[in-house]
């Protein structure tokens, strides 16, 4: 790939339909205000009084902000072990992201202890810094090693910049391109919720890069990339199905495509669904065999049931059907029954952004908090960052929070009850500023 690293990544950026430089994520819980005591707290080693504190300063809730201070409480927070207190103490040490000063160096070790205290986009951030020489010795190989650290944490924006290296062949992996490759961390990517790996992920199986063609995997990604409201999987998906002249579901998956945001061709999807509606207006009966094809498909998720078959269930409901009302049936089945592990993660990503009850979705955000505090514990627990089945392994860099024996930084544990308390919603729009983005 030619042009500086610079470019190479901007243009990577650019090819991802990003959102933004990088999302975050922050601790769930409600919102403190401020109080005398927090400093005390803080200084006494409690993380969360440090996360509060840096909170509250940088909002100003109920005392005068002062975001100087807040980074501090952040870092003393990150030095706890509060993986998303680093991200945010990094993205304020560096707003500008191309330093190559005390600031650049201060972020690439912050967002290096996040990626050790298990936070995905802090591992993107850190091999960001990496490979592009900010703050740090410019190094490619453990550049790709933090990228798939990212991706192992379940990051899906860190698994699609793999994608993309492997796409396009870049300095970063001496300027090869290998298909395979694209499409496991494509793979990788759309599992973790991210919508335009989904993509990606269709778009390799239409016969591209030596990836041969296979219609149904294909479909099969297309419509998981739809199910995250990726309006190019929606497109994508559409154009599939009317191949096949299943004209109904093309003008829907085409006039969902035109409602959502960022689709590359939102004015051609528009186009693509008035004229199928215009087609289908003269075909009244082809809605009837799509009513009785809706029907058979209910009549098989109750068959699956029976048989145990929850995830298959699922699978028919979300993708098949795309029925809302299947699917709060099968959440509260599979949830009284105790068989919610045995439904894939992807679901309980996708189904966030769908209009479920408030019953199935207590069902969903409990489910998905469990999962991500296994992974999140399971990447604290193990050794090199996976154990021996890791595809890749290094010793991380000392920091200033190592001790006194010179042994690797580890983050201590801390109850998850605790640092989890603010909700994400809540914080996240404070840091969705200066070209960094949001998820």
């Amino acid at each position: 790939m030619g042009g500086s690293g610079v470019d190479a990544m901007l243009k990577r950026l650019g090819v991802l339909v990003a959102a933004g430089f990088l999302g975050w994520s922050a601790p769930a819980a409600a919102q403190t205000n401020w109080s005398p005591a927090l400093e005390g707290k803080c200084a006494a080693k409690d993380a969360v009084a440090c996360w509060t504190l840096g909170e509250t300063l940088l909002k100003g809730q109920g005392v005068t902000a002062d975001p100087k201070k807040a980074v501090g409480a952040f870092v003393r927070a990150c030095d706890l072990g509060v993986a998303e207190a680093c991200y945010i103490a990094a993205t304020r040490t560096d707003p500008e992201k191309r330093g190559t000063n005390a600031d650049a160096m201060a972020a690439a070790g912050l967002f290096t202890k996040g990626c050790e205290a298990g936070l995905g986009s802090s591992c993107l951030s850190a091999g960001i810094y990496t490979e592009q020489g900010w703050g740090v010795s410019k190094d490619h190989p453990r550049a790709l090693m933090l990228y798939e650290r990212g991706c192992t944490l379940r990051d899906g924006e860190s698994c699609r910049y793999l994608s993309q290296i492997w796409a396009f062949g870049e300095a970063i992996n001496n300027s090869r391109t290998d298909g395979p490759k694209t499409l496991d961390w494509s793979v990788k990517g759309c599992n973790a919720g991210d919508g335009p790996s989904c993509v990606t992920v269709s778009w390799l199986y239409a016969g591209n890069m030596g990836i041969g063609f296979n219609q149904a995997a294909g479909e099969r990604y297309a419509r998981m990339g739809c199910g995250l409201d990726h309006a190019d999987s929606c497109y994508n998906l559409g154009y599939m199905v009317f191949q096949r002249k299943d004209y109904v579901e093309a003008r829907n998956f085409y006039a969902r495509s035109c409602r959502l945001p960022g689709g590359r061709d939102t004015a051609g999807a528009c186009k693509t669904a008035g004229d199928l509606n215009t087609f289908l207006a003269n075909r009244s009966d082809e809605d009837a065999r799509y009513e009785a094809t809706q029907r058979a498909r209910a009549d098989e998720i109750t068959r699956l049931l029976g048989s145990g078959d929850y995830n298959g269930a699922m699978y028919r409901a979300a993708y098949g059907m795309g029925s809302i009302e299947q699917v709060n049936r099968i959440l509260l089945a599979a949830s009284s029954a105790g068989r919610l592990p045995e439904i894939d993660d992807i679901y309980f990503v996708a189904f966030q952004t769908w209009n479920i009850s408030s019953q199935a979705r207590n069902i969903v955000t409990a489910e998905k908090r469990r999962r991500d505090a296994a992974q999140r514990q399971a990447a604290r627990l193990a050794p090199a960052y996976g154990g021996s089945s890791s595809s890749w392994s290094w010793t991380p860099s000392s920091s200033s929070s190592s001790s006194s024996s010179g042994s690797t930084y580890t983050p201590p544990r801390i109850s998850e009850s605790d640092i989890y308390r603010n909700a994400r919603e809540n914080t996240r729009t404070t840091y969705c500023n200066a070209g960094w983005g949001c998820r």
